[in-house]
């Protein structure tokens, strides 16, 4: 009688033993989707602050192209624009570049006759390149643009295809 007693027993253990098992297997895979779950997060934040910073810049580069203050310097298929002390660089109808080549800016800073690299732009299909060039635009006296080998140079390979000075204020 003692046997059939104890059956039960060891049932209950083995049920609960199951139990713990599948609970802890069960635990250990939601663990691992937090985790994947806040790298996600932590990422899409990330996103987040990139895309209101770019947000932020293009709201600013909309405001200081409306403004009726900017001054505007003509260059080959485009302008310079300088507003306060940002500079922008805007292009139209600019042709693709060949294959393995990209287009980069460059300025001249007052007193210096060394060209300094700004970035590189590819326009899109309609031809248009719309850059924020990050130098101040009260101490820039010279913007030019040549065909440089894809991700762009140090210093200029070619010569410009097209450059512009400008008196800055």
């Amino acid at each position: 009688m003692k046997q059939s007693a104890a059956w039960p027993a060891y049932l209950v253990a083995a049920v609960c033993c199951a139990i713990a098992v599948g609970s802890s297997v069960a635990n250990i895979s939601l663990l691992g989707q937090i985790k994947r779950e806040q790298r996600l997060n932590t990422e899409l934040s990330a996103r987040s602050k990139v895309l209101a910073q770019r947000l932020s810049a293009e709201r600013t580069a909309l405001f200081d192209l409306l403004d009726t203050h900017d001054r505007r310097y003509e260059i080959g298929n485009g302008e310079v624009i300088a507003y306060r002390g940002r500079l922008y660089l805007a292009m139209h109808a600019l042709p693709q570049p060949p294959r393995g080549r990209i287009y980069q800016a460059w300025t001249l800073a007052k007193a210096s006759n060394r060209r300094n690299a700004a970035p590189v732009f590819l326009p899109d299909a309609r031809g248009v390149a719309f850059v924020l060039l990050p130098v101040d635009a009260r101490t820039t006296t010279e913007v030019s643009v040549t065909l440089e080998p894809e991700g762009g140079s140090r210093e200029p390979t070619s010569k410009p295809l097209m450059e512009i000075p400008f008196a800055s204020q």
